[in-house]
């Protein structure tokens, strides 16, 4: 009797354990280190340190879903506004997208594509979130808020 208990609580663990194992995140997507203090410039420096402490945790993932910190369009809004990114900023911007975190990579491009839609036509398509004519676009209230 005991065995026809023991083997179905067996299973029931063993596939709580590997789900845990699979949805955990890794050492790196449990830290928001993105590599701002090699960043060579100030300024690089300054935007990459707003970018971690604006990261939010959430789930992400397509094939392997798992939880970490990242940059949400929350936290582009917000670091866009508190550093008061422009123009002047491309050549920081542009250094940055070839950090060693993909976090700061897709933060660094994510506001390259709001100071390309603030500074002329639209560079997005009509459905794009960085797009101003779209009801989602990142800063449809301006930065309202967020200073």
């Amino acid at each position: 009797m005991r065995i026809r208990i023991a083997i179905p609580v067996l299973v029931a663990v063993g596939v709580i354990v590997l789900a845990l194992v699979m949805v955990w995140p890794d050492k790196k997507m449990i830290s928001r280190d993105i590599g701002c203090a090699s960043r060579p410039s100030e300024r690089e420096k300054k935007i990459c340190q707003t970018l971690s402490d604006s990261m939010e945790w959430t789930w992400m993932g397509h094939a392997i879903i798992s939880p970490g910190w990242r940059v949400t369009w929350n936290a582009l809004r917000r670091v866009y506004c508190r550093e008061k990114i422009s123009a002047t900023d491309v050549v920081a911007l542009e250094s940055m997208k070839r950090g060693s975190d993909w976090r700061l990579q897709d933060g660094a491009d994510g506001l390259l594509r709001l100071v390309r839609s603030r500074s002329g036509p639209p560079y997005e398509s009509e459905n794009s979130i960085y797009n101003p004519t779209n009801s989602q676009y990142i800063l449809k209230n301006g930065c309202a808020g967020e200073q």
